[in-house]
């Protein structure tokens, strides 16, 4: 390998060390990462950076100690056994340099950092909550519930997304939060269910464990009064109203009709409490 190829290569691995470092100073790594793995990317980011960094300030370039004639298709790599050079097919440093960084690039700059409606509905905002995984269910009183669950100045309770959502996969729960006056946070899709009328959406937050890839989305949704001002898509809000429960099919949804909806700033990270 030249010196030349060393130096391509080593910037090729200080692009992507700077681009792991850049992810983890701003705000864009908590949109795929649960924040427990946040300090591996600035870790797994200098190293390469280091590495990167001496190769382009450091490069050594390898001999060959083989001495047959290169021109001459006839010859037999048994001749020379002590032979070191590379016999590269395919693209060559440079290429391979540019084909990765471009890209690269490409994707920090138009990449949105968010799911469409289409990705959401495919990891999970239209579907019925699974009973199975409500293990983070509130208490089963309302004392206890009073007590836990601290309200707004409207007297709601501020519920968490998770907590309404799976409230619906049991009975007992349910008889506890019909017609509970609550209050969620979270961020605005359009209803795909049950919304003939057209006076519904849906108010949802993420789930996520690791990172992106297995992200779940939770939604609840949400049904209007006549004339009410309606939030964007994809706004962040609190919304604010009466939390009931319909039955649509032989599945239970959970419902907030609406008080009022007011803005709400975008949290630091999505996922950091889980909800």
């Amino acid at each position: 390998m030249t010196s030349l190829q060393t130096r391509l290569f080593g910037l090729l691995a200080t692009s992507w060390g700077i681009l792991l470092i850049y992810f983890y100073h701003s705000s864009r790594v908590h949109k795929y990462l649960a924040p427990d793995f946040h300090h591996l990317i600035l870790f797994g980011g200098i190293g390469i950076t280091i590495l990167g960094t001496y190769s382009l300030i450091n490069p050594k370039e390898k001999k060959s100690s083989c001495d047959h004639d290169h021109h001459d298709h006839d010859h037999h790599h048994d001749d020379c056994g002590e032979c070191q050079h590379d016999h590269q097919e395919g693209h060559g440093p440079l290429i391979t340099t540019l084909l990765t960084i471009a890209p690269l690039a490409i994707a920090m700059n138009f990449t949105q950092d968010k799911l469409s409606n289409t990705g959401l509905s495919k990891k999970g905002l239209y579907e019925a909550p699974n009973i199975s995984n409500s293990a983070d269910l509130p208490p089963f009183t309302r004392e206890d519930l009073e007590k836990r669950v601290p309200r707004n100045e409207h007297g709601e309770f501020e519920l968490r997304m998770i907590t309404a959502y799976y409230a619906s996969g049991d009975h007992e729960i349910q008889d506890i939060f019909d017609g509970l006056p609550i209050q969620l946070e979270g961020r605005i899709a359009p209803e795909k269910i049950n919304n003939e009328s057209g006076n519904r959406m849906r108010i949802f937050r993420s789930i996520i464990t690791c990172c992106a890839a297995d992200l779940q989305v939770i939604g609840i949704s949400m049904e209007f009064p006549e004339g009410s001002t309606r939030p964007a898509d994809q706004d962040w809000v609190k919304a604010g109203g009466i939390l009931t429960f319909e039955t649509i099919g032989d599945t239970v949804f959970p419902l907030l009709k609406v008080r009022e909806v007011i803005p709400a700033e975008e949290p630091y990270s999505e996922f950091r409490l889980r909800q």
